[in-house]
């Protein structure tokens, strides 16, 4: 009986008081409106005892409600998206046909890289010195990118979903502390992506650079982002021997040949069709301003001495698809941080049903004030870095 009721009352968002004998003070239990007295348990005649009338704790009934199917839908969401990774593991996995390559000691090769190049990357905003340390420093494989990070990443995105519900229905420390740790590091790594992306948005342009030196471009941003992705794309190119057949309309798909049997050759093609292009619905004006960046790509390569003077098809490719990545890298940019936002409510919330038990016990005024405490944290947090975000990431030398 007393299960029971302590079941319906959770369900309805209060708290039931069980009294275990005659003595209970009645005005001292906060519940359903009934007290419930065990003696039916004990084999003496069951009886109900009347209670006042519980006061509102916590969030009210339909509030409540809508948080609790927020954050659920939240976690329900997040190991979804882990699940795609796991997915995308298995088919990359499958798709390179290489067993050998994940059983042995060189499954546990790929899986010590993928794990070193994902928490050097979760560590960067923590600290550079160690994140520096920890990523590998070799030149990582396509086994390793194709199917031990995806399966690392998508565990980690899982195991942190799979902790917030074991949060919200158990509401134990030992569910609640790793969560926030693993959500905790995860809010922080978006930050630090959205920095990223945002400087990669303003660094297609490098016409500043015409009269850099190869010998210290390097030290320029723009120009390593100009130059380390043209060899890697000419390497993956010449080493698979593929040819470039280029149309005559820039907003169609160039046609790209590489030899059979190649997983990075299939990859090029599967880019290069889909993806080096203006978008399909793409206006007039979009069209010729992607077609003046892709040119423009060419003769700033030309000045700064990235590219040759002759353009070949393979330059032109490649300007094609940095004109693209740059174009997803503005959209991504700009949208980053609602997704960051809405975690982040969806964290704070799984929080507050995890201390609720505890909120609870508070008087009126305290769980007012930390509730609020939380609340206007939250606010303050999303505002400086989604209104004021342009304001306080001036350069510092200019501050």
């Amino acid at each position: 009986v007393a299960i029971l009721a302590e079941g319906f009352c959770r369900f309805q968002g209060r708290v039931c008081c069980v009294v275990a004998g005659v003595g209970e003070d009645p005005s001292r239990c906060y519940g359903c409106g009934v007290m419930v007295d065990v003696r039916a348990a004990q084999g003496r005649p069951a009886g109900r005892l009347p209670v006042q009338q519980a006061r509102p704790v916590g969030l009210p009934g339909v509030l409540r409600l809508l948080a609790m199917a927020y954050a659920t839908a939240l976690n329900h969401m997040a190991l979804s998206f882990g699940c795609l990774f796991l997915v995308q593991a298995f088919h990359g996995g499958r798709e390179m046909k290489a067993p050998s390559g994940t059983q042995g000691e060189d499954g546990i090769h790929g899986f010590l890289e993928a794990t070193q190049l994902l928490l050097g990357n979760l560590l960067v905003p923590f600290s550079q010195v160690t994140a520096a340390a920890v990523v590998p420093t070799k030149m990582i494989g396509l086994q390793v990118l194709g199917f031990w990070l995806p399966a690392v990443l998508g565990f980690y995105i899982c195991s942190t979903a799979m902790l917030g519900h074991l949060t919200l229905k158990f509401r134990r420390a030992v569910f609640v502390l790793p969560y926030i740790s693993l959500a905790v590091v995860q809010l922080v790594w978006q930050l630090e992506l959205s920095k990223v992306l945002r400087l990669m948005a303003v660094s297609e342009d490098i016409a500043a650079l015409d009269k850099v030196s190869q010998a210290d471009g390097y030290q320029d941003v723009h120009y390593a982002m100009f130059k380390a992705p043209y060899e890697a794309f000419l390497a993956v190119y010449s080493d698979h021997g593929c040819n470039t057949t280029l149309p005559s309309n820039i907003d169609a798909a160039a046609w790209v040949e590489c030899q059979e049997g190649s997983l990075e050759g299939k990859i090029i093609q599967f880019a290069v069709a889909n993806f080096c292009r203006p978008y399909p619905e793409a206006t007039t004006v979009e069209v010729e301003d992607f077609r003046g960046r892709v040119q423009a790509c060419c003769s700033q390569g030309k000045k700064a001495k990235i590219l040759l003077e002759g353009i070949r098809p393979q330059e032109e490719v490649f300007c094609r698809c940095r004109a693209a990545i740059f174009d997803w890298c503005r959209f991504v940019a700009q949208w980053v941080m609602v997704p960051w936002c809405s975690m982040l409510l969806g964290i704070c919330t799984v929080l507050y049903f995890a201390v609720e038990p505890n909120l609870v016990k508070m008087d009126q005024v305290q769980r007012i004030e930390v509730v609020g405490f939380l609340v206007v944290g939250a606010v303050l947090l999303v505002s400086r870095l989604t209104i004021f975000a342009d304001y306080f990431s001036e350069d510092v030398g200019e501050l």
